[in-house]
């Protein structure tokens, strides 16, 4: 029941507010139930609704949304198998999984790192193969996915004693059948649920692992591979495997116009939207070993952007190549917008957190401050903060600040904040603040309370 309650959380994430979502909680217990029964006994029942989207690009899909009890039976599936594929996976793969992506903070985990990596640091490879699955979901079938669930059993089992093999076998059974039942529909993997990146995954373990056995740097992000060589040959060898690889196991094609062989140099090689160039006669100490450019058409929609929101957005993929010129001009003809704002005062703040009940009764100075407005008036803020710092093996003061920071919607230091705003006063900085736990969390002396109850 822990994993159906997992898998609950998992599925109202983002949603707990809707309709559907209230209604589900207003019988919890039974749904949980319900959903416990079906996965047991493997009489799952799915729902979808029909969707149609179309990408930036024109691209049209066709999308299957998947009902609130379909998601919740699909992320309680993800729950059960997620540990076992994240302790066998070779750390090919980088989308939809926790820590992966194209801009994740770890290199291990990023396309764009490892991109930059390879192309700043590793030049002993010379050549990047490309190549691109053609309808991936709609081609992976069940088929694929239980040898792929074999291949995952096998490699979690392989150091267990004979006897544990055997006694395990039975689960896994139930689990490879409750993943076919929740992730495909009529035998088809469709898109726009939560399970099929995974079931993906699963699928293309057997050639991840042979892709980490093969080459000395291969990534893949969905059904994007890239496998770095030192020779032209090698590389076009790498190319015509993959695809040998793709058809006689899967059945699936490449694309003929993303089935390539790029040299790593000036010219630059596409990677999840990121153009990443090598620049010539420079060694792994260098500076200016490389430039990062964002794809042209995105690059151009950024510019042309005028909605903040919008503006957020391309800021977030603008900040990790070397677009600070663009980016520049770009908050100037908007006008300075409040992301950017926001962005800045985050930065002059940026210092170790303080939690308040760490803070309570401990004399410090306030520095700076920002209030944040939602739909019903200021409900945010963060504070820079100094406390004087103390030797920790003497006990004495060193006669520095310390520099801290508390954030929260701390109501009664808000309003102060605001009432010293309104009086024209310059209080900062706020010097020998104490903060008490008094009706919840204000500075000492900020109110006016009230002592005695005078009973006429």
């Amino acid at each position: 029941m822990s994993d159906v309650e997992a898998g609950e959380m998992a599925a109202l994430k983002g949603r707990a507010t809707g309709k559907a979502a209230q209604v589900w909680l207003s019988e919890k217990e039974a749904n949980r139930t319900r959903v416990l029964d079906q996965a047991l006994s493997l009489s799952i029942s799915t729902d979808y609704r029909q969707l149609e989207k179309t990408n930036a690009n024109g691209k049209v899909r066709q999308i299957d949304a998947p009902s609130l009890h379909t998601l919740v039976i699909q992320h309680l599936w993800m729950e059960l198998v997620m540990p076992y594929y994240m302790s066998i996976e070779p750390g090919v793969a980088r989308n939809c999984l926790t820590g992966r992506g194209v801009t994740a903070e770890q290199r291990q985990g990023s396309v764009l790192k490892e991109a930059k990596r390879l192309f700043y640091d590793r030049r002993e490879l010379c050549f990047l193969a490309c190549a691109d699955q053609r309808q991936c979901y709609q081609r992976i079938t069940v088929k694929a996915y239980r040898r792929g669930m074999k291949e995952l059993r096998d490699r979690v089992l392989s150091g267990s004693p004979a006897e544990k093999r055997m006694e395990a076998m039975p689960y896994w059974r139930w689990l490879t059948d409750f993943g076919e039942q929740v992730s495909f529909v009529d035998g088809r993997l469709p898109i726009g649920t939560p399970t099929s990146p995974l079931v993906h995954h699963i699928a293309m373990l057997p050639f991840d692992l042979w892709l980490k056995e093969q080459f000395p740097w291969a990534i893949r992000y969905a059904d994007n591979v890239w496998v770095a060589t030192e020779t032209k040959q090698e590389a076009n060898q790498a190319v015509w495997r993959i695809r040998q690889f793709w058809w006689f196991a899967y059945g699936l094609r490449c694309k003929r116009h993303m089935d390539c062989v790029l040299p790593i140099g000036e010219q630059g090689a596409d990677l999840c939207g990121f153009v990443v160039k090598r620049l010539p006669d420079k060694t792994a100490t260098s500076h200016d070993k490389g430039v990062t450019l964002m794809r042209t058409a995105t690059l151009r929609r950024a510019v042309r952007c005028r909605d903040d929101r919008s503006w957020a957005s391309y800021f977030g993929l603008m900040k990790h190549a070397d677009c600070y010129g663009v980016m520049q001009k770009t908050e100037q003809r908007m006008k300075l917008t409040e992301l950017t704002q926001r962005v800045r005062i985050n930065r002059e703040m940026d210092a170790k957190h303080i939690d308040m009940k760490d803070l309570e009764g401990k004399v410090h100075n306030v520095y700076k401050y920002e209030i944040r407005r939602g739909k019903e008036g200021d409900n945010w803020m963060k504070a820079l903060i100094g406390i004087p710092d103390v030797d920790s093996e003497t006990g004495k003061a060193t006669g520095r600040i310390r520099a801290y920071e508390y954030h929260g919607n701390y109501q009664g230091i808000i309003r102060w904040l605001r009432e010293l705003e309104a009086s024209g006063i310059d209080f900062l900085p706020i010097e020998e603040g104490r903060i008490v736990n008094e009706c919840g969390y204000i500075y000492e002396g900020s109110t006016n309370q009230i002592q005695f109850i005078e009973e006429d």
